[in-house]
């Protein structure tokens, strides 16, 4: 069995749609540190960012219908972390397609 790195960062780019999709699932044997959660409207128009931590298929809302102004953005997780276990999920979802894009910088760490 191969041995799982003590730390890994990671970044994860992602363009929201209406559907309701988990962009992060933290693997087996490891927890994960959300850093940064920030979402960006590129676009003319307001849209709206929802977020959710999912654990064991129940999703509990982080924001919800939060507006993100045009050429502006939004941080998920503010100035603090949020911390996911084996096989949460962070999920997110946009008021309309094609608008608003995410960044996620994480942390992973074998559990040891």
């Amino acid at each position: 069995m191969a041995q799982i790195p003590l730390n890994r960062f990671k970044t994860i780019r992602h363009e929201l749609t209406t559907d309701n999709v988990g962009i992060y699932t933290c693997p087996t044997g490891v927890a994960t540190i959300i850093i940064l959660s920030q979402v960006a409207n590129t676009a003319t128009g307001v849209a709206s960012v929802t977020a959710y931590h999912s654990r064991s298929g129940t999703d509990f809302e982080l924001t919800k219908n939060t507006p993100v102004p045009p050429e502006d953005s939004y941080s998920i997780v503010g100035d603090g972390r949020l911390v996911l276990e084996t096989n949460d999920v962070f999920k997110i979802e946009a008021s309309e397609n094609s608008k608003l894009n995410i960044v996620l910088s994480i942390l992973e760490t074998a559990k040891q």
